[in-house]
């Protein structure tokens, strides 16, 4: 009974992230709701949520870059290429406001070039938060940029957010993060419990549905889980590392797995970085979003911290889960990460723990190589 409750839950998050914003436009038809992009990482989803809007985690499809060709640099990322291509096609014009987090320059290009060749489709704001942590007045500044943000939201929604809306919108997306830490935890005891790109599904679906949706559908799957047996795990564990804002290709997820390693544990923006830290319930509600967006405890390569522990960060981690190896996946021309490489390399290698650092492209391309390299890393583990 546990395997066939998994295996329909499981069929749902596929389904949704298959082509997000086909999907998406339907349901906004249904529910009559308006629906908010935000660019990965960092923004309170809560806020949106709280003003009684959608809040969809963007994210890159699989269609191949085709108009946004004359738009966007050929040395961007891969989903920064992708949103604007989409865009350029009308595949966003659906939704009813988009908001961009500062991150990086090709985030913030991304939203610039949306502005321009989308200037009546939707607001479009971009959100500039304190990017250097060390100074005195670090908490203030996001206060008053997120205060600055719950203004565009209110008149976006053209409702007030109120104290206890957003108490209870951290409320639900704090129990949504304990579900899926609790599913983490699961497969962290049973690494063959389930294919890699089924744990992606699940986190990828908690982007693109609403809360109270995906907490529904994660008591279930936890429960079916429970009731299952899952093979004992056997062979070569791996600690799988980077992707900052964008899943990583189902097709490089299969052909890690499919070498005969198994994928243990993650720091991916669409795996444990998503879930990791709620926001605390002690303070004021806006108090409490502040305190979670300026956590140090996972490290944000996108932000200037000082000295950046990201790679002590992935030793502690990979050590934690018994992991043989590392895979860094870094996406192409990323720059904030490829940036810490090289103290992630240093660290990794002092830890005495081997690795593999793979670039991703923004398409698919021949994996032969990828595949040849894969195994000979696997075979260096023994």
């Amino acid at each position: 009974m546990g395997e066939s409750t998994v295996s329909e839950v499981l069929d749902k998050f596929r389904g949704v992230i298959e082509k997000p914003y086909e999907k998406l436009k339907q349901w906004k038809d249904a529910h009559e709701v308006k629906v908010v992009g935000c660019s990965p990482m960092h923004f309170p989803e809560e806020m949106i949520h709280a003003a009684g809007m959608l809040p969809v985690v963007l994210q890159e499809t699989e269609e191949p870059v085709t108009e946004g060709f004359s738009l966007v640099h050929p040395f961007f990322c891969g989903i920064t290429r992708n949103i604007i291509d989409v865009g350029a096609k009308g595949g966003l014009h659906f939704f009813d406001g988009l908001i961009f987090n500062d991150i990086c320059i090709q985030s913030r290009n991304a939203a610039f070039t949306l502005k321009r060749i989308l200037p009546e489709a939707f607001p479009l704001f971009l959100f500039q938060f304190p990017t250097f942590q060390d100074r005195e007045t670090v908490r203030e500044d996001a206060m008053r940029e997120l205060e600055k943000m719950r203004k565009n939201i209110e008149n976006l929604a053209d409702r007030r957010i109120d104290e206890g809306d957003l108490a209870r919108s951290i409320a639900l997306f704090n129990q949504n993060r304990d579900f899926l830490r609790r599913f983490h935890d699961w497969c962290l005891r049973n690494p063959r419990g389930l294919a890699f790109r089924d744990r992606q599904a699940v986190v990828r679906a908690s982007m693109l549905t609403p809360k109270e949706e995906h907490c529904e559908l994660m008591a279930s799957l936890l429960k079916g889980l429970d009731q299952m047996n899952p093979p004992s795990f056997e062979g070569k564990g791996l600690f799988v590392s980077g992707h900052l804002c964008q899943s990583p290709k189902t097709a490089i997820l299969d052909l890690i797995e499919g070498t005969g390693a198994t994928v243990v544990d993650d720091d991916l923006y669409t795996g444990y970085r998503y879930y990791a830290l709620d926001a605390g319930t002690e303070a004021g509600p806006m108090e409490a979003i502040t305190g979670r967006m300026l956590d140090r405890s996972i490290p944000v390569p996108t932000r200037s911290e000082g000295v950046l522990r990201w790679g002590e960060y992935v030793v502690e981690r990979a050590k934690y889960c018994r992991a043989q190896g590392v895979v860094v996946l870094i996406a192409k021309y990323c720059e904030p990460h490829l940036f810490q490489y090289p103290f992630i390399k240093s660290a990794l290698n002092a830890a005495g723990i081997p690795h593999i650092m793979l670039e991703t492209e923004p398409e698919v391309v021949s994996l032969e190589g990828m595949r040849t390299r894969l195994q000979a890393f696997l075979e260096m583990l023994d």
